[in-house]
């Protein structure tokens, strides 16, 4: 591994985005395998919680295997001699973690290849996926969207007139309607 900020600056900081400014800071430099070691248990932790927290209907063989490949995530990176090693334990066991999410991983290990066609790409045999939104999730994630594009004073600003205003309309509706 380099001793250079701009090595794998992709992971790195997308290590930050999830885990905050110091994992940049313990990382954009580092060759040692714990302070890698460390930042991949807290993403496997991380991952973890938040399925936890946030996948509320599921199956018990499902959260079952997350559990299971978290864990082997874990067994790679405790015995990882270099810090490539515990990135390849981070790696593999992201790359099972996003298929499980779809609801099982592939096991493609008895032919030459696995052709991209959706035959051979579909998991909803055993579960399905489904991503729903509430009213109330509308609400905050375009708040959460125009504050980024307006600023938070502004919004504060705009959400008071709309509470002035009176109206039943949610106020994502009203800023549509006013073009905000």
């Amino acid at each position: 591994m380099r001793h250079d900020m701009s090595h794998m600056y992709a992971l790195k900081s997308s290590i930050e985005q999830v885990l905050g400014r110091q994992a940049w800071y313990d990382l954009k430099e580092t060759t040692s395998v714990a302070t890698w070691r460390r930042y991949v248990m807290k993403l496997f932790d991380a991952i973890e919680l938040s399925v936890e927290t946030t996948v509320t209907i599921r199956d018990d063989d499902w959260i079952a295997d997350i559990r299971s490949n978290l864990a082997h995530g874990r067994d790679l990176t405790i015995i990882a001699k270099t810090p490539e090693d515990a990135i390849a334990a981070l790696s593999g066991t992201l790359l099972r973690q996003v298929f499980l999410q779809l609801g099982s991983a592939p096991f493609s290990r008895s032919g030459d290849k696995t052709p991209l066609k959706p035959a051979h790409w579909d998991f909803s045999g055993f579960r399905s996926v489904q991503y729903v939104q509430s009213e109330q999730q509308r609400e905050e994630l375009f708040l959460s969207k125009q504050r980024k594009v307006i600023g938070f004073e502004a919004q504060i600003d705009l959400q008071a007139e709309h509470r002035s205003a009176k109206t039943r309309q949610p106020y994502s509706e009203w800023c549509a309607q006013r073009g905000d």
